[in-house]
């Protein structure tokens, strides 16, 4: 295994040469394996001329585009460290990101580039700002602020321990904590994710998934970089035009969180476009309704895989074979490499069917976070990862998950995982989504609330519903009920559920 990114990248060159890697949506521009390397060879002499030096930060303010990961592969052969800001975020966050990861070096667009103006005042830290105008590439940029062109360059060798990224998390449960990456996550966790796919050369997929966040990065780039594949980037997630681009570039596998999901069963009897390429779903982020994903498979005629994983996993933990069984509502068994275990509160390992905390550890496993060592120390211990999700494991060896330990609701000392109402809720046809929260009750402590949106057309009300969850549930799981047009989101898709409190 190769020790580094750019020893990673450089192997994968040689062995695939000119087949495509890259490609952006809605253009020409095509990047191939040989490109990559040189590419970012180059880039990472621009960085180095613009004084960047190993362990150095930098700050990518850039929507989904190839010249992202580009700079991503640049900064990391330099020797620095790349830290993804999501493009959405006003001023105050970024400024929070940037001060937080103590970056030396902004990237960002010419379109982007007032909201990332307005936060500099606020960023001490920030030496060089590199803007991509409109219609320049990154190597331009560059160039121009550079005031010379640059040669291809040696990187920087490092070593698997360094760190190579911070992702910030997307702070559904507070403020976002950096989550250190390594060199040897990336090169441990991209050839396991094709390997868990069984992703092929000939294999296409979409990157409509935000590159800020973990989970695009770790399979639709780096799971098609380890396997010789073709990675299509989307800007954002448009449901027409992620039909358009599986039609158009014969599009294999598409990775997505339960949420893109809907939206692609829901426009799928307006399409035109020939989705006969498709082979696999893969969905992650969240968890899929069983009767979502049954629908999915029935209707593009796919395998649906679900998996498990998070930024602090580098990818996955977890999957359901490609060639083995699948189990509906299961997040799949140990991807290789892995190991996980189900662990009570005194941290011993449960039985098969009794539920605990999933906890695992793996060359996958990333450092910590960033100038949070207590943090750090209580998300790691004894080199076991504790995830604070509560899951089960069967006879045969697949977890499934039943909830976050801090969405457990105890209602008149009952415990209720909201995923099981969850569940109930989405097999009745008129809910499009569903999240269950715990809300203060005087008499029983807290009893479950559900927020639910209904699909085009629908005409059930709280009666309705409630009458629904009372044929499959007991009675103290009977949620409230409170219906929106829409339920707030993440950037990548993911139902803010401390929004709904």
């Amino acid at each position: 295994m190769a020790k580094d990114l750019a020893a990673f990248i450089r192997q994968k060159a040689a062995a695939y040469e000119q087949r495509i890697f890259l490609r952006d949506f809605g253009t020409d521009h095509a990047i191939s394996y040989r490109r990559l390397d040189d590419l970012t060879d180059r880039l990472a002499l621009g960085f180095r001329q613009l004084g960047l030096m190993p362990g150095d930060r930098v700050a990518l303010f850039h929507p989904n585009h190839s010249d992202f990961l580009l700079c991503c592969f640049a900064v990391i052969k330099a020797g620095g460290v790349a830290v993804p800001v999501n493009p959405v975020y006003p001023p105050p966050e970024i400024a929070y990101i940037i001060n937080d990861a103590g970056a030396s070096m902004l990237v960002t667009t010419e379109a982007l580039f007032s909201r990332a103006e307005e936060a500099l005042p606020d960023l001490p830290d920030i030496k060089k700002t590199i803007v991509k105008k409109n219609g320049q590439s990154l190597e331009q940029a560059l160039t121009e602020e550079a005031g010379e062109p640059a040669a291809g360059m040696r990187p920087v060798s490092r070593s698997p321990e360094d760190l190579a990224l911070l992702f910030y998390t997307s702070g559904t449960t507070g403020k976002p904590k950096g989550v250190m990456i390594t060199h040897g996550n990336l090169t441990f966790s991209g050839p396991n994710a094709a390997q868990s796919y069984g992703l092929r050369e000939n294999d296409v997929t979409l990157a409509a998934l935000p590159l800020v966040h973990v989970f695009a990065n770790a399979s639709p780039v780096f799971g098609s970089l380890s396997s010789g594949g073709t990675v299509v980037v989307m800007e954002r997630f448009q449901t027409e035009a992620v039909f358009q681009a599986i039609e158009q570039h014969k599009v294999t596998w598409y990775p997505g969180v339960p949420t893109m999901f809907h939206y692609l069963l829901a426009g799928l009897a307006d399409n035109r476009c020939d989705l006969s390429s498709l082979r696999m779903l893969l969905s992650g982020g969240a968890s899929l309704s069983v009767e979502v994903l049954g629908a999915l498979e029935e209707k593009f005629q796919v395998k649906v895989l679900e998996v498990y994983g998070l930024t602090e996993s580098t990818g996955l933990v977890t999957a359901n074979p490609v060639y083995g069984e699948r189990k509906a509502g299961s997040i799949g068994i140990v991807v290789a490499g892995v190991e996980a275990h189900i662990t009570d509160a005194a941290g011993n390992e449960t039985g098969p069917g009794r539920i605990g905390e999933l906890v695992f550890c793996g060359p996958n496993a990333c450092r910590g976070y960033w100038n949070l060592p207590e943090q750090s120390l209580d998300k790691i211990r004894n080199n076991r990862v504790h995830t604070g999700d509560h899951a089960y494991r069967d006879e045969d060896g697949y977890y499934f998950i039943v909830g976050r330990d801090k969405e457990l609701i105890i209602t008149a000392g009952y415990n209720i995982y909201p995923r099981e109402i969850e569940e109930i809720l989405y097999k009745h046809p008129d809910v499009q989504e569903a999240a269950v929260i715990g809300v203060p009750n005087h008499q029983k402590g807290e009893i479950p609330k559900a927020f639910v949106a209904l699909g085009p057309g629908s005409a059930a009300d709280r009666t309705t519903l409630q009458e629904h969850c009372r044929q499959h549930l007991a009675p103290y799981k009977i949620p409230e009920i409170a219906f929106l047009d829409e339920l707030p989101k993440n950037p990548t898709g993911k139902i803010m559920k401390n929004k709904l409190k």
